[in-house]
C-alpha cells in the first residue's frame, strides 16, 4: 500500500497528537493552523484533565436539570446566550440527553475511550515526550452535604465500573490539602485520573511530530475545500493551494464552516470555557481539585495555579464576561483562602467545540474517500486527543479500529428541514 500524503488542518491538541500517530506510522504529514503558533485555540488554556471517573456526555438527564436551573443566571456554571442559530443544537442537545439508552451506550463509550486516552498519556510521556503528565488523581471537595452524599452515590456507581475512590471527611480532606476552605464538609479523591500541562502537551507532542517528519505550518488559514465527486481535491490556504490525498478537518469550533463549504453537516457550538492563572505558592495542592458546586477545576502547573471553568453557549464571540471571571475567582477565594495574596498573572477565555449529544466525531466524512472528521470532543479534547490520533491512524491505514466507532460517527447528525 502506497503511503498516504495527509493534511491536518487544526492545531491543537487533537491535531498534533494525530499527526504525531500518522507520521510515527510512516505517512507523509502536513499540518496547518491559522493561529500564530500551536496550542492558539482551546488547547492553551483548558485545565489539563485525564479523567476516566467522570467520563460522561455533555448531554445526560441531569445535565438538562441543571441547564435549566442555570441558564438565565449570568454567574452560573452554565449560561446560554439566547439567539436563534443555538436553538437547533438545544433541540438535539435535549433530544440526545432524553434517550437514556444511549446516554448510557455514550457514557461507556466515553470511559472507554477516556482509559485508551489515559494509557496512551502515559505512553507518550513514558516515550520522553515531556507533556507535565502527572498521575496523582483527582480529588472532589463539597461545600453542601446533599453535594456530598450524592458525590458518594457517585463514587459508589463509579467503582461498579471499576473506577476505585476513597471518601475523606472534612477533617481528612484539610490533611490531604492543608489551604483548603473550612467550610467544606468532604472530598473524594480518585486515584487513577491524571493531568498534564495541555500547552506543553500541544508544543512538545507537535515537535515530536516534527521530528518523525510532520511539516507544520502557522498563519495559514484554510479558506476553501474544492471537491470533485467523492473527494477533497484541492485545500485552497492563504499560502497557496495543496493537493493531499487525505485531509483530516481537526479544526475545532471552525470545522462547521469548512464542512458547510462540501456538503458535510457537523452541528458544533462554542462552548466558552475560561481560567484564570495564579502564581504559584507554598499552599497550592500537589493534584487537581475539582470544586464541584461552583463545577471549577484547580490545576496545579509549573508556574501558575490555574482556575478553570463556565461553559457559556455564545456562538463564536470571543468576548470575556467579566461576570464569568468573578465567579471562578469567588470560587477559588472561598476554596482556597491563600490565592488572595497571590498575583493573578492571566485571564483568558476559549471556545471548546461541542456537539449536541457530548460524543466526539470520528470517522469518515459521508460521501467522501479521503475526508475524516475529528472534531467536537467538547471538554475532553486532550483528554482524548490521543486515543482520537491513534482512531484517525487506523482509518487512514485501513486497518480494524481499536474502538467501537458507530457512536461517534460523523454522520449521526441530520439537518432539520436541509438547513441546519
Amino acid at each position: 500500500m502506497p503511503t498516504p500524503d495527509l493534511l491536518i488542518v487544526g492545531g491543537g491538541a487533537v491535531g498534533v497528537a494525530t499527526a504525531y500517530e500518522l507520521a510515527s506510522a510512516g505517512a507523509s504529514v502536513t499540518l496547518v493552523e491559522r493561529g500564530e503558533s500551536l496550542a492558539s485555540g482551546c488547547s492553551y488554556g483548558n485545565t489539563g484533565l485525564i479523567r476516566t471517573s467522570h467520563a460522561s456526555p455533555l448531554a445526560t438527564p441531569a445535565a438538562v436539570r441543571q441547564a435549566l436551573r442555570w441558564s438565565f443566571a449570568q454567574s452560573s456554571p452554565f449560561h446560554v446566550h439566547p439567539r436563534p442559530a443555538v436553538l437547533p443544537w438545544l433541540l438535539r442537545f435535549i433530544s440526545a440527553a432524553s434517550d437514556r439508552k444511549r446516554v448510557a451506550a455514550a457514557t461507556d463509550a466515553l470511559r472507554t475511550l477516556s482509559i485508551a486516552g489515559l494509557r496512551l498519556h502515559a505512553e507518550y510521556a513514558h516515550a520522553d515526550i515531556e507533556t507535565g503528565f502527572r498521575h496523582n488523581g483527582i480529588l472532589d471537595v463539597f461545600a453542601t452535604e446533599k453535594g456530598f452524599s450524592d458525590g458518594i452515590a457517585d463514587s459508589k456507581q463509579r467503582a461498579a465500573a471499576g473506577q476505585d475512590s476513597q471518601v475523606l471527611s472534612a477533617g481528612e480532606l484539610r490533611q490531604s490539602v492543608a489551604t483548603l476552605g473550612r467550610h467544606l464538609v468532604g472530598g473524594i479523591h480518585y486515584p487513577g485520573d491524571a493531568n498534564c500541562d495541555p500547552l506543553r502537551f500541544v508544543r512538545n507532542v507537535g515537535a515530536a511530530g516534527q521530528q518523525r517528519g510532520v511539516a507544520v505550518q502557522t498563519h495559514t488559514d484554510v479558506l476553501r475545500l474544492e471537491r470533485a465527486g467523492s473527494r477533497i481535491t484541492a485545500v485552497y490556504t492563504s499560502r497557496g493551494s495543496l493537493h493531499p490525498g487525505v485531509i483530516v478537518l481537526a479544526a475545532g469550533v471552525w470545522t462547521p464552516h469548512l464542512a458547510r463549504q462540501i456538503g458535510v453537516f457537523v452541528p458544533l457550538e462554542g462552548a466558552k470555557g475560561y481560567h484564570v492563572d495564579w502564581q504559584r505558592t507554598s499552599g497550592d495542592p500537589h493534584f487537581p481539585v475539582f470544586i464541584t458546586e461552583a463545577r471549577v477545576i484547580a490545576t496545579p502547573l509549573p508556574e501558575v495555579l490555574r482556575f478553570g471553568g463556565t461553559l457559556e453557549l455564545d456562538g463564536l464571540n470571543p468576548r470575556i464576561n467579566p461576570t464569568r471571571v468573578e465567579a471562578i475567582k469567588r470560587a477559588a477565594y472561598e476554596t482556597f483562602s491563600h490565592t488572595r495574596n497571590a498575583a493573578i498573572t492571566e485571564i483568558w477565555s476559549g471556545l471548546r467545540p461541542c456537539t449536541p449529544d457530548g460524543l466526539p466525531m470520528i470517522g469518515w466524512a459521508p460521501g467522501f474517500d479521503n475526508l475524516i472528521i475529528a472534531t467536537g470532543h467538547g471538554m475532553s479534547g486532550l483528554q482524548l486527543s490521543t486515543v482520537t490520533g491513534r482512531l484517525v491512524k487506523e482509518l487512514v491505514f485501513h486497518e480494524p479500529p481499536s474502538h467501537d466507532l458507530q457512536l461517534v460517527r460523523p454522520d449521526r447528525f441530520t439537518p432539520f428541514f436541509g438547513l441546519f
